[in-house]
């Protein structure tokens, strides 16, 4: 839901209060019988009653429409498993691993001094099958075409997952967050 749907329903929510808390008042009477018939034969008698209901008629079914909608066109799930099929079954793997085996790909390619990999499972229509998502995001050496070493790093990872995972229409975008002379830190064994 978009800040503009969250921001009517909001005002929705508020005037629903508000009415509830008048009802509430006449309910119990705090307010004299003929004062308040008074007022609401006034109001009923106005023109612009019946634009104020007519934009709130309006309002109520939007937020309807806009609660129960799917976007059918393209949905996106995020979890811990893509479910692969295959002639012998299904085969799930832990978004983490196929995460772990993207950043050792990239990590093992000169001219890459750090790579964090993001993996979500897309279904790009609803009958489509599931496949993955890969947003990497890479610091680089200085001395390193930012072209040629994001199309191999691209091409790399995609290879992977194909030998790994039998998967080949994956989408991949990279990122460039740094450029550094920095080596990476070496990790030490405790």
């Amino acid at each position: 839901m978009g800040i503009i749907n969250r921001f009517l329903l909001f005002v929705f929510s508020i005037g629903t209060a508000a009415l509830s808390v008048l009802m509430l008042l006449l309910c119990l009477q705090a307010v004299p019988e003929s004062i308040w018939l008074n007022e609401l034969h006034y109001v009923l008698s106005r023109p612009e009653t019946i634009g104020v209901l007519a934009a709130i008629l309006v309002l109520s079914l939007y937020l309807l429409r806009v609660s129960v909608h799917t976007r059918a066109d393209y949905t996106r799930r995020s979890g811990d498993f893509v479910v692969l099929q295959n002639e012998n079954g299904g085969v799930q793997v832990a978004m983490p691993a196929i995460r772990n085996m993207a950043e050792q790909t990239l990590m093992g390619m000169h001219g890459i001094r750090m790579a964090k990999v993001r993996v979500t499972s897309v279904r790009p229509s609803r009958n489509a099958p599931e496949t993955l998502r890969l947003v990497q995001e890479l610091t680089v050496g200085r001395n390193v075409n930012v072209q040629k070493l994001t199309e191999a790093a691209a091409a790399a990872v995609r290879a992977q997952i194909h030998e790994v995972m039998g998967l080949d229409d994956v989408a991949i975008d990279t990122r460039i967050t740094s450029i550094t002379d920095n080596l990476p830190a070496k990790r030490r064994v405790v």
